[in-house]
């Protein structure tokens, strides 16, 4: 999966809006197109990187 610098950078929030001040608080990452598929549907999408540690992935709100 190829990663590449996004070309609109904004800030981490929490879902309240509440910046969060983790290593300079901006997305700054994302991958390279992405086709999921669920239930018979395909999705084509980016996903942002943040590097947090031990968890392995986080779903956004925008795409739930």
């Amino acid at each position: 999966m190829t990663c590449q610098q996004k070309e609109y950078l904004y800030p981490l929030n929490i879902i309240l809006g509440d910046l969060i001040n983790y290593k300079g608080s901006i997305i700054n990452l994302e991958t390279g197109l992405v086709i999921i598929r669920i239930e018979g549907k395909e999705i084509t999408m980016n996903f942002d990187i943040l590097l947090l540690g031990n968890d392995k992935v986080i779903l956004g709100m925008p795409w739930l």
